[in-house]
């Protein structure tokens, strides 16, 4: 049986390899990490997502493989995460629970050191028209302090 495997996986191969030329290719760019103003501005803008005046971005992370996906980290008040989830038009409550990937938080303590952590997510149209899933995790490490970790994913 394994002699008659072997002509075509070759055979496979050689036909993919006689196309190659024909085969679209994409670009990828590398991602970008910083709290410049100009990516905060630019995450924002994409999530339709609104910034209290008590926030402190901590870090950004842009990333456009098919879609942009932008990640933020965000340091605000009780009163500040409820403004920010009011005017950003996100409806969806939090529940206490752990992100699927707790690892691709980009800044601030771990979440397993946390108190409490809430998550959602929704489903958003942007005024530009662009689809999105808008994650939310909120990690309540104090009475007084919200680290909030958002990720706009295009659809």
């Amino acid at each position: 049986m394994r002699s008659k495997i072997t002509p075509l996986v070759v055979g496979i191969g050689l036909s993919i390899a006689g196309c190659a030329d024909i085969v679209p290719t994409i670009s990828i760019d590398p991602p970008v990490e910083s709290n410049s103003p100009e990516l905060i501005e630019e995450a924002t803008a994409f999530g339709d997502w609104q910034l209290p005046a008590d926030a402190r971005v901590l870090r950004v992370r842009s990333e456009n493989l098919r879609d942009p996906n932008f990640r933020l980290a965000i340091e605000t008040s009780p009163d500040g995460l409820s403004w920010m989830l009011d005017k950003s038009r996100y409806s969806e409550p939090l529940e206490k629970g752990m992100p699927v990937h707790p690892e691709k938080i980009i800044a601030g303590p771990p979440l397993a050191t946390s108190p409490s952590v809430k998550v959602s997510q929704d489903l958003f149209v942007s005024q530009e028209g662009d689809s999105m899933i808008r994650a939310v995790v909120v990690d309540e490490r104090t009475p007084e302090l919200r680290i909030v970790h958002l990720q706009f994913r295009g659809q």
